[in-house]
């Protein structure tokens, strides 16, 4: 019987540690900005157009861009405005930025990430479409579940 109780504790002992190197084996947030179809400096240019946008609203100046955001219904993303969701999204801290193909000569339509809690977690897909003059047209942000879900 005392044996029995020994090998079960060094059983779980094991657990313990195989548990614990499976943790720390857990993927790192990117430490670059990931691009996709854009150069740094149209991404920079990107990310300073909407942070120029936050500026202005915070600031009760006119902005005439459709602005969006939504989640699923039972997330508490889903009971904020999108204009509140839009002034707290931090753009310099998007980790993911992507120029989307699209036959609308005039449109030019971008995804972006941002991850408020790091990888593997909720976060936020924000699609930013700019006019033919480079102004922003339209924000739409959806909080969503990581993948694969």
């Amino acid at each position: 019987m005392r044996i029995w109780h020994i090998a079960l504790i060094i059983g779980l002992a094991g657990q313990s540690a195989i548990g614990g190197a499976h943790a720390s084996q857990a993927s790192p947030a990117p430490s670059t900005r990931q691009l996709t179809g854009l150069s740094p400096q149209d991404a920079v240019s990107l990310i300073a157009k909407l942070e120029e946008a936050q500026r202005n609203l915070e600031a009760g100046k006119f902005e005439s861009f459709e602005l969006l955001a939504g989640s699923i219904a039972s997330y508490d993303e889903a009971k904020v405005s999108p204009r509140d969701v839009f002034l707290k999204v931090p753009f310099k801290s998007v980790w993911s930025v992507e120029r989307v193909r699209s036959d609308n000569e005039l449109w030019q339509p971008y995804r972006l990430a941002y991850a408020p809690d790091g990888p593997g977690k909720r976060y936020w897909e924000i699609e930013v479409v700019l006019g033919i003059d480079g102004d922003i047209q339209r924000v739409s942000m959806t909080n969503k579940p990581p993948a694969p879900f």
